[in-house]
């Protein structure tokens, strides 16, 4: 494999040094013999493939290309990561209170300000508050079971 990377960079730089400019090509193809066999340069898209004869047929594969992998790789990540961060700055303008508008802070603090916990006497009051509705809600299931024992028709 390391034969095909350095054979494909002596191909490109050979065509590059060359002295054939775009308008002395005649086609898309540039073909350079190797020892079995020819490279394919795509000139359009810079594609490079061996072509080499099997079983009586010539067959081009595809060589190897890093390089591409990476890029392709690099615009498929920029891509996600773009998609992602509008999906975080849609969720944060749905969190927001009516009206107020979230704007990035280059503070790096959370959106909307500081997480503020409630003070004591607000979970007191909060808590008081749900036991007096488990109390009526007790109270209720009571009186309808002690209805309900009497025949009294709901």
């Amino acid at each position: 494999m390391r034969i095909l990377s350095v054979l494909s960079t002596v191909v490109v730089l050979s065509i590059l040094s060359g002295g054939a400019t775009a308008q002395e090509r005649s086609g898309r193809y540039v073909m350079n013999p190797t020892e079995n066999g020819f490279v394919r340069l795509d000139t359009e898209t810079g594609a490079m493939s061996l072509c080499a004869r099997k079983d009586g047929n010539w067959a081009c594969e595809a060589m190897d290309d890093p390089a591409r992998r990476l890029r392709q790789e690099n615009e498929r990540l920029a891509a996600e990561n773009s998609a992602l961060k509008a999906e975080v700055s849609r969720l944060e303008q749905l969190a927001a209170k009516p009206g107020e508008k979230l704007l990035p802070d280059p503070g790096g603090e959370r959106p909307g300000g500081k997480l503020e916990l409630p003070s004591d006497r607000e979970v007191d009051q909060a808590l008081d508050y749900v036991e007096r509705m488990y109390r009526k809600f007790r109270d209720r299931l009571k009186r309808l079971e002690s209805e309900e024992r009497k025949g009294t028709p709901l």
